[in-house]
């Protein structure tokens, strides 16, 4: 069987105790996007990836804030670094990213957080699941881990591959807002349905339909205007391997170019556009001094560069989301930027020409390696050491400007007049250091291996130390002292236990070191004798269990020295008489930039593991199936109490009380075979996965539910919703909410308590409490030089809250007007429709029944989140040997692969994964060819 990648090292599959799901180069490589992590959804059974955005979004804030007491905060406190994931929320067997318990990524060996990585250049990606595998990571192994392995040197004459990839990115499921005549009417029937005077006549009707005057009744489709329909990604791999038996080297260079969606100005000497640039080089070289003495170094850079417009991405977009087509012009008669005094900003202008932002980021890492066995002393003895130093830093250039609008007005003797508003602000150049980061980690181990017969035993014992120096502030360690013992018999019997004395100084002392252990037991029950009769059909039947204590340091999250209490500077201040100054206050902190309290005893949270799973090969390994079943309970789950008061003025901090379960099972099927000349396989995985609230310090509740405990981690609560009133008599005759007059085509709540009032004594879970089930498929062959292969990934189970007034229900008060309205308002309810309406009645300002924010949380907005999409499709052809052997060529691949290339969701009105105003996901039509010398 292969070997499996598996954390500071390899095994083999057939002895591997835990649970391992692996995807390999050729499933990466047919990915065309900048991180590998777009790999990675559906491939890997219980790891969930959900993208948030389809691009990345830099660090723009600065590295420290000040405190006149304290002096420079830094305003990153994480003790693992900076991440470069701002696209997904990885969650490995549903635990949520957002509460610290996201996956260690470690890459060759090392624990870093890079993502951006080209899927060109890896060789491998695995996650580990359990208790066993991950323990040597003490007080991080509740997290799980993702293992990434870059690509490896290969023995033999040097061997160049060449890739070039070009890729047409399209964005995914942006709103379809409402030409401006519809706008216009329904706005009018949102303030009739408020008792306000409408703004619209019948001339302005006319006027939106017919575009016969584009300065006073404008009708600009804003995501025509500043978005392009297609943009580009290219990248470029070239790999050289070789070396023979004492040296070998493997050397990637990689480039990539991706353009975002925004229109752009040739006059600009400059871009505007959303872009990221990426130069990477990974090198690595291992010697074998001699056959006992091993030496490994791995060189690796990354110089990234990315840029937007001035006035940010993440603005313009929020605009283009909220102003109404008719608000103003692009461009007056006189070619200035439309605008008014409300809007003071053209989108137009924020989009080409306000400058531009850059952000820089550098990272340079170097690993050593070194190896020594101790065969002249004790056969099957061995030592290693790892070093490895990092360096990252990442800046952002503000390079920003703004244009003035104007208002054109015609007067009755037919003169022309333009009204300025807004500010001229001439292009700025102001640097600022977002981040600064300097890893260290040392490694250093020492174990036995040997075979006596059919007895195979194995230990080790392991120290290494994770430094942290973070923004130029204290730095943080994480020290692991472990030991590790193995055994098996024959090839049927195995044993695996590890402890680990794991300590974290961000901790107070006493709080900072614990003991972690696991073990494992399996039996590969076709190898017993009584069995042999089935050998020719049953290739492997290993159970598997595996049991341990884990941890979390989940001060990352929660905290930056957090139990240690200081005083600052609170913004208010105190009135002191009629003629004196007011006199400043001081407040208890014990989190930087919040008044908490500190929590002397705070220290990691803590994670009871179960895995027991099965692997069986049937038809000469024709036939391969995985499965597992797991029971993780973490308690000492930072939280906040729920019976806190504020007599004293501050807030209390998070501790260690709550106490969550997490359980389900995973599948991975395989099936592959060859008939002549075809090669073939069809994989599908999937996960079930549940959580439950076992403790949490709540407030009690007159009505069971109001109750959290018990219920999903994570679960929405909200008012239930029981249709639309469809009279006057119904709501008037319905229960009160306080300020409140409802109206047909109003939400109708269902009053739980029966007391005639609707309150938060009637909030209750929303939704069905149903198993999350993730799964995806895979199949592809390979024919005479011709290769392809598809992807599907979806989620059952699922449930999606749409409640985004901008898009479900528009006019939300904003520039002394109302907000863009979107295709989700001609569903509204009108007496005409009332059985059949999607959506309540129109209201303007987001103020009505419907909308309140005290009250938007209902189950009205739950939408089905199912989904499935073809997540990738891949094909290539490869070129005959026999046509380029004469010009000396290894191969030539020609290839195409798309990424997102359909999808079908239960509700579409939004993207399942990634909803606007976020910058959308993209489809992505690739073409490349790949040349090896």
């Amino acid at each position: 069987m292969p070997a499996l990648n598996v954390l500071y090292g390899t095994t083999s599959a057939s002895s591997f105790l835990g649970s391992i799901a692996t995807a390999g180069a050729g499933e990466l490589h047919t990915t065309p996007a900048s991180s590998y992590t777009y790999a990675l959804p559906g491939r890997l059974a219980g790891l969930n990836v959900i993208q948030t955005s389809g691009f990345y979004k830099p660090l723009t804030g600065s590295l420290t804030s000040r405190d006149i007491f304290v002096g420079n905060i830094p305003n990153n406190n994480s003790g693992a670094g900076p991440t470069d994931n701002t696209e997904f929320n990885l969650q490995l067997r549903g635990h949520n990213a957002s509460l610290g318990q996201h996956p260690i990524v470690v890459i060759d060996g090392v624990q870093r957080e890079f993502y951006s990585l080209d899927p060109e250049s890896i060789g491998s990606v695995s996650v580990l699941k359990d208790a066993l595998s991950t323990i040597m990571l003490g007080q991080n192994s509740a997290r799980g881990a993702l293992i990434v392995t870059t690509r490896q040197p290969v023995v033999g004459a040097p061997r160049v591959s060449f890739t070039a990839e070009t890729g047409v990115q399209t964005p995914l499921q942006l709103p379809k807002p409402l030409p401006a005549y519809q706008y216009a009417y329904l706005l009018n029937e949102a303030l009739l349905n408020d008792g306000k005077t409408p703004a619209y006549t019948a001339a302005d009707f006319t006027a939106y339909r017919n575009q016969n005057d584009p300065a006073g009744h404008p009708d600009v489709n804003w995501y025509n205007t500043i978005l392009r329909d297609h943009s580009s990604l290219n990248r470029y791999n070239l790999h050289v391997t070789g070396g023979g038996n004492t040296a070998r080297y493997v050397v990637g260079l990689n480039y990539m170019n991706q353009n975002g969606m925004f229109v752009s100005d040739d006059a600009n000497p400059y871009n505007t556009n959303a872009q990221l640039k990426r130069y990477m080089i990974n090198s690595r070289i291992e010697i074998d001094v001699n056959r006992n003495f091993n030496v490994g170094l791995q060189l690796f850079g990354r110089l990234q560069d990315g840029t937007q417009p001035g006035a940010t991405t993440a603005a313009i977009l929020q605009g283009l989301l909220t102003t109404p087509n008719n608000a103003y012009p692009v461009y007056n008669a006189n070619k200035s930027f439309g605008g008014t005094s409300n809007y003071t900003q053209n989108l137009l202008a924020q989009t080409i020409a306000s400058g531009y932002m850059t952000d820089h980021q550098r990272d340079v890492m170097v690993n050593l390696d070194l190896g020594y066995k101790l065969d002249n002393w004790v056969k099957g003895w061995w030592v290693k050491a790892k070093g490895n130093v990092s360096v990252q830093t990442a800046s952002n250039q503000d390079r920003s400007k703004q244009a003035p609008v104007f208002s054109q007005s015609i007067s009755a003797s037919g003169d022309t007049a333009y009204h300025r508003y807004g500010s001229t602000i001439n292009q700025v150049n102001n640097f600022t250091g977002t981040s600064w980061a300097r890893y260290r980690f040392v490694q250093l181990s020492t174990g036995y291996n040997r075979q006596f017969g059919d007895h195979n035993v194995g230990g080790m014992l392991l120290f290494d130390q994770k430094n942290v120096l973070l923004n130029y502030d204290i730095p943080s360690s994480l020290t692991n002292f472990a030991a590790k013992a193995t055994y098996s018999y024959a090839e049927k019997y195995f044993a695996e236990g590890a402890v680990n004395y794991s300590g974290y100084d961000r901790f107070a002392p006493g709080n900072r070191y614990g003991l972690f252990y696991a073990g494992g037991l399996g039996w590969n029950m076709a190898k017993e004798n009584w069995m042999q009769s089935l050998s020719g059909w049953l290739n492997q039947l290993k159970w598997r269990v595996t049991y341990g204590r884990t941890g979390n340091a989940n001060i990352d999250i929660y905290g930056y020295y957090m139990w240690r209490q200081y005083f600052t500077q609170v913004a208010g201040t105190y009135p002191i008489g009629n003629n004196y100054p007011n006199g400043a206050g001081l407040a208890e902190q014990g989190v930087p930039g919040s008044q908490v309290l500190a929590n002397v005893s705070a220290t990691w949270e803590k994670a009871d593991k179960l895995n027991a799973g099965v692997d069986m090969a049937f038809l000469n390994n024709r036939l391969l199936l995985t499965a597992d079943y797991y029971h993780e309970r973490y308690s000492d789950v930072m939280q906040t109490r729920g019976r806190s008061i504020a007599l004293i003025g501050s807030s209390y901090p998070v501790e260690n009380i709550g106490i969550n379960l997490y359980e389900g099972g995973e599948l991975t099927l395989t099936w592959q075979d060859r008939i002549g000349a075809l090669n073939y396989f069809f994989t599908g995985n999937g996960a079930v996965q549940q959580s439950k609230v076992i403790f949490m310090d709540e407030q009690l509740q007159p009505n069971s539910w109001n109750v959290r405990t018990g219920h999903p981690v994570g679960q929405r609560y909200g008012l239930v919703a029981d249709g639309l009133f469809q009279t006057g008599a119904e709501a008037a005759s319905a229960p009160t909410i306080a300020g409140y007059t409802p109206h047909a085509g109003d939400i109708r709540y269902k009053d739980l308590t029966g007391d005639g009032v609707i309150d938060q004594f009637d909030i209750a879970p929303m939704g069905k409490e149903r198993p999350m089930i993730y799964y995806g498929f895979t199949a592809g062959f390979h024919f005479k030089g011709i290769e392809a292969s598809i992807l599907l990934q979806g989620v059952a189970n699922r449930e999606q809250y749409v409640g985004n007034n901008y898009t479900d229900a528009g006019f939300q008060a904003q520039n002394n007007g109302y907000s863009q309205a979107y295709e989700p308002a001609l569903g509204r309810w009108i007496p005409e429709n009332g059985a059949t309406a999607t959506y309540p009645r129109l209201t303007a300002g987001g103020s009505g029944y419907n909308y309140s924010p005290l009250f938007q949380s209902s189950s009205y907005f739950l939408r089905n989140g199912n989904y499935l999409r073809v997540k990738n499709v891949a094909i290539g052809y490869n070129l005959p040997y026999t046509w380029l052997r004469k010009i000396k060529l290894r191969g030539i691949k020609i290839f195409a692969n798309a990424q997102n290339l359909f999808t079908h969701a239960a509700y579409d009105g939004v993207d399942p994964e990634v909803p606007f105003p976020n910058y959308p996901m993209q489809k992505v039509i690739n073409t490349g060819i790949t040349v090896k010398l």
